[in-house]
């Protein structure tokens, strides 16, 4: 679950240009500092060309062809500022420059919508990353397995380093030990806390925040949803680890983990 993950550099979003030359000097830095050879495992299906008709929602986009794409494994921030900003960098993707590149495998969602990515043909920029990159979205581990999300990740990490979007809010990651994680029922969110103690059960393994589950932080999941991952979780009692998903009103709060990178071992730096 090591999140030392790497970004191959990209064209930088206009929106990020325009930000001041030593921030983003840094942020390139960084990112060339993570640059690594693509996932071996091959992530997604072949490119086609495609135009975008319309922006449907947040992360849904309409093809002139009829079809639905809904943006894979990134949520747009919840402020509606911020998703503006984020129909721009779609809206400044040009006609005829785009290429749609469906996830390897994963089935159209509840809408019957593609899950893809949407690169620019002539560079390969993801407009998944540079959404994600200008703090737009976060990094909603879905579909994609967990060795082709290193370069979002690495997005993400910028983004969050130089403070971009969200990652201004002071509330951008909550703390496990909040009293009132409850009145962010609903929304998407990242808590960052140390892991008391794993419970288990026969269906289901908990990683507790706490010492008393009923008024405590809770991650849940469900063994049938960790096969192949589930052994590691054991490992994690006393370590500081980011969980993220859409939070629960269940005793002192809960996130259902159904993909391993919603799980984020921290370092020392908390990084």
């Amino acid at each position: 679950m090591d999140r030392s993950n790497r970004l191959r550099a990209r064209p930088v979003p206009h929106s990020i240009r325009r930000r001041q030359p030593g921030m983003m000097a840094r942020i390139v830095a960084a990112i060339a500092l993570a640059a690594a050879p693509a996932a071996a495992e091959p992530c997604f299906e072949a490119d086609e060309p495609v135009e975008i008709a319309a922006i449907d929602g947040r992360e849904a986009l309409q093809l002139t062809d009829g079809r639905a794409v809904r943006l894979a494994d990134i949520r747009i921030a919840e402020s509606e500022k911020l998703a503006a900003r984020a129909r721009v960098v779609l809206e400044e993707a040009g006609p005829g420059t785009l290429l749609l590149r469906p996830v390897r495998g994963a089935p159209t969602d509840r809408y019957g919508r593609l899950q893809a990515d949407i690169v620019v043909k002539d560079t390969g920029a993801s407009l998944r990353e540079q959404i994600v990159l200008n703090g737009l979205a976060f990094v909603d581990p879905t579909v994609i397995s967990e060795g082709c999300l290193t370069s979002l990740f690495a997005a993400e990490r910028a983004a969050e380093t130089a403070g971009f979007g969200l990652w201004g809010r002071p509330e951008s990651v909550l703390d496990a030990a909040r009293a009132d994680l409850t009145r962010y029922t609903g929304q998407y969110a990242l808590v960052s806390g140390t892991v008391k103690s794993v419970g288990e059960t026969k269906r289901t393994l908990y990683l507790n925040f706490g010492e008393n589950f009923r008024t405590d932080f809770t991650a849940i999941i469900r063994r049938a949803d960790a096969s192949g991952w589930g052994s590691e979780l054991a490992a994690l009692a006393g370590e500081s680890v980011r969980i993220r998903g859409v939070l629960e009103a269940w005793n002192g709060g809960l996130i259902r983990v159904e993909h391993p990178a919603q799980i984020e071992r921290r370092d020392s730096s908390g990084l």
